[in-house]
């Protein structure tokens, strides 16, 4: 765990220590943030759909994601993501890449219930 300073604009500098699974802070420094917007963000993890038509289509990315001043808990945020067409040749393939998606978005959702544990 590292600890990090961040400025805000209704606390002034707040010191917190950061999981070992945030990805770190500089997104957030120099912004105008409150307490209750520092937040830790994990790596994202992607599911894409192999077409023939369209190439590599995105299906899914989400992340663990807490923000431990105003949220008791890590939570998941989900990006799906498949609007389009298809031509029903390369559905097979959506459908894989959803297969594939769900099982990560499942695999996150563990990971976010096991660090409960881990910050009571």
């Amino acid at each position: 765990m590292s600890t990090v300073v961040l400025h805000t604009i209704d606390h002034g500098p707040v010191e917190f220590e950061c999981p070992a699974w945030c990805i770190g802070h500089h997104w957030q420094m120099g912004r105008d943030i409150g307490r209750n917007d520092i937040t830790h963000n994990s790596a994202r993890v992607k599911a894409v759909a192999q077409t023939e038509a369209r190439g590599l289509v995105p299906v899914l990315a989400c992340r663990i994601s807490w923000a431990p001043f105003a949220e008791l808990v890590p939570v998941v945020d989900v990006e799906v993501d498949v609007q389009s067409s298809f031509p029903a040749e390369d559905i097979a393939h959506v459908a894989r890449g959803l297969r594939t998606a769900a099982m990560r978005l499942e695999r996150m959702a563990g990971e976010a219930i096991r660090m409960r544990g881990e910050i009571r």
